[in-house]
């Protein structure tokens, strides 16, 4: 199992070691916004209930620099906060954020904290403020805890009930209090966490980039297909998408299901063949519109959540409808080859869904 948390977001999959090195994937991508970037808005959210959301919220305005800076530093002490001590520490304040808090409070930073819950436990010396450890380890209870209950969750699905360990990268990874909480909550586990991990999500994506080979299979994040137009049915087709085309009556924006959101592809090959026809006798190309949902079984292409992510334009011969058109989805590494083919002729037409554009 991979937990990877580059900052906003936590993502874990679970893979399968193939003789030879090569990977299997198991289980669908997922996650969530747990990453470390929540236990920087709870340190914000900490200063903004003792402010005041008014001083933070001008502060942010009229100081970014200086509202960055303190970000930058946080991260820096966020990552050797420690479980097990007990030791006080230490965060910069801007001397500008000190200033605000005396001008729009009419108060020091200090008596403000004085006046607080945490009076005994954050002391100003300075532009330092020296925080009590319980009081740090705080910002991270709320995305540490949604991590470990995810990874309790997936490790209950019967197809990842062989999982040996845990490789955790990303920026958040270098937490102690993380590794702490998983290693506390999965003993049975191994837990592997390589040096620098921040980087190895870049290393790793550019030695993907150059040779996708290392994935046999992979389990679809998302549920892929073409918009269509299918003849209308008044019984199940809501009237608003009854279209007339040439004296006949259709439904459009019907999403017609090529993979399903979590189907296992296996790389490199086609997953599906699907045929289309002409509908429009004058026409001399046909658009494939490709487009992707979390929805296991979506019925519109304008369905809450689902997204356009390419076309192809098939060119056809001839005129009349009726006139076929394949279509194929290949998965690689990152991207999605769509291989169209005009029947008649035997014309093959391809189109790239590139994800690192």
């Amino acid at each position: 199992m991979r937990v990877r948390s580059p900052g906003g977001t936590v993502d874990i999959t679970v893979h399968e070691v193939l003789s030879g090195g090569k990977l299997k994937e198991l289980y669908k991508a997922s996650g969530g916004n747990w990453g470390g970037t929540r236990v920087d808005q709870a340190f914000i959210d900490f200063l903004s209930d003792v402010t005041g959301p008014d001083v933070m919220s001008k502060f942010k305005e009229n100081h970014i620099e200086d509202y960055i800076d303190l970000l930058r530093h946080f991260e820096v002490k966020k990552r050797v906060i420690h479980p097990s001590s007990d030791s006080i520490v230490t965060f910069s304040i801007p001397q500008t954020l000190a200033d605000l808090v005396k001008e729009l409070k009419e108060e020091t930073l200090q008596k403000i904290f004085d006046k607080t819950v945490f009076s005994n436990q954050v002391k100003l010396v300075g532009v330092k403020l020296r925080v009590e450890a319980r009081v740090a380890k705080h910002f991270f209870e709320t995305p540490i805890r949604k991590i470990v209950s995810h990874v309790k969750d997936l490790l209950q699905e019967p197809v990842n009930q062989g999982v040996a360990a845990i490789l955790m990268v990303g920026g958040f990874s270098e937490s102690q209090m993380l590794q702490e909480a998983i290693r506390n909550n999965f003993p049975s586990l191994g837990v592997i966490v390589p040096n620098e991990a921040g980087l190895v999500v870049l290393k790793g994506a550019v030695i993907f980039g150059h040779d996708t080979s290392t994935f046999t299979e992979r389990v679809s994040k998302y549920t892929y297909g073409v918009r269509i137009n299918n003849n209308f049915d008044p019984n199940k087709h809501p009237i608003e998408k009854k279209i007339t085309i040439e004296d006949k009556l259709y439904c459009k924006d019907i999403f017609s299901v090529h993979v399903h959101a979590g189907q296992t592809l296996v790389v490199g090959q086609a997953q599906t063949k699907k045929s289309y026809v002409t509908i429009d006798s004058e026409a001399n190309s046909v658009p494939i519109e490709i487009y992707a949902t979390l929805n296991l079984q979506p019925k519109y292409t304008d369905d809450a959540g689902c997204e356009k992510i390419g076309i192809v334009t098939v060119p056809v011969s001839g005129r009349g409808i009726g006139r076929e058109v394949t279509v194929k989805m290949i998965f690689g590494g990152t991207e999605i080859d769509i291989e169209c083919m005009e029947v008649a002729t035997g014309k093959i037409t391809h189109g790239i869904v590139d994800f690192l554009t």
